[in-house]
Order: structure tokens, then sequence, then C-alpha cells
């Protein structure tokens, strides 16, 4: 099995071979005790996955859409510094306020590894209620929250299955029926559970 560090690698070759540099625009991953010492303030424990992604690189230097960017589906992948930021964010805008039984998710125990425009992707790193196989989903944060991958390795197989797709183009990505035929067979069932 492909470890994390490899399939955002083989995500970054399919940007690349489709002409989307985004190897000059990656920032140098980080050491495991910065990460965990850049999120010990939040009070949340990190899962393994998410420590090695941050580990392979530490998102964008120009994250704001000036540079080619790696991104998971439609958000852009955004250094830990910015994760963090981005944490007391959604805190003001849901985590005050979120209960897990309606939310799905505890928006306090949720890091967050991409966005645009208001929209973020969550990696669950406590309680979730998508399912007991799903260690750590990946939730989509957008006036609500839906799991739209089963793990980081999950969306990094997708995006990568995605972009490489003979039909994928820069502007327009895939059509539906395509993205949604790929996102079910990496991620069986994630459309049955949106609510």
């Amino acid at each position: 099995m492909a470890s994390i560090a490899e399939r955002c690698e083989l995500l970054a070759d399919a940007f690349e071979a489709k002409g989307v540099a985004v190897r000059g625009n990656l920032a140098p991953g980080l050491k495991r005790d910065e990460i965990l010492r850049l999120v010990r303030p939040l009070n949340v424990a990190l899962p393994e996955e998410l420590i090695q992604l941050y580990e392979w690189k530490n998102g964008h230097v120009d994250d704001n859409g000036w540079m080619p960017c790696v991104v998971f589906r439609d958000n852009v992948f955004i250094s830990l510094e910015r994760a963090v930021e981005q944490y007391r964010s959604i805190q003001a805008t849901y985590g005050e306020d979120s209960i897990l039984a309606a939310d799905r998710i505890d928006v306090r125990a949720a890091l967050p590894i991409s966005l645009l425009h208001g929209s973020w992707d969550v990696v669950a790193c406590g309680a979730h209620l998508f399912g007991t196989r799903y260690d750590h989903p990946v939730v989509r944060v957008f006036q609500g929250f839906e799991m739209y991958f089963h793990s980081i390795a999950a969306m990094l197989d997708t995006c990568t299955a995605w972009v490489s797709s003979p039909n994928w183009n820069t502007g327009e990505g895939l059509s539906e029926l395509e993205e949604k035929e790929i996102w079910t067979r990496l991620n069986p069932g994630v459309f049955a559970r949106r609510v």
C-alpha cells in the first residue's frame, strides 16, 4: 500500500502531466516536532496520515490563486500555519454551536487542510458519526458538514484519478458523471451518507 507521501507525489505528477506546474509552488515539508508544536495550542490529536501530509509538503508558497496549486477537488491545499488560522475561523463560525448529533463531526477536533471561498476540507481528528469504519474522514464544511472522502489516502487517490483522466482539464475538471463515478468507486457509499 502506498504511503501518504507517495500518494501526494502521484497527485503532483498528475497535475504536472496536465501542464499545471504545482511543484514550484509547494512549500517544503515540516518535521514532525514542528507539526506537533504548531497544533499544540488547538488541543487536537492529529492522526498519522495528517502528520505525513504536512511532512510531505507544507501547502503552497502562494495559495491565493496566483500560482498553480494542488487542489483536493476544488479546494486549495493550505499550509499548517494557515490551517491553524482557519481552525480558529471555523470555531468562530461553527464551533460554539456545534452539536455532534446534528453536525456528525466534533468540529473542535477537526483540522482544515484545504479551502476555497469560505469552504473548508477538514480531517476529523476526533468523534464523528460518519461510520465506525472511517477513522479520520475528510469532511467538507460549507453551509453544513458532508463527508467527502473516507480518509486522506482515499482523497489523494480520488484526486489523482480525477486529474489523471484523459477527460480532465484545468478549467473545468471532469464531467459530473465521470467525477461521481470515480468518487463513488474510491469512496463507496459517500453520497448515501449525506443528509
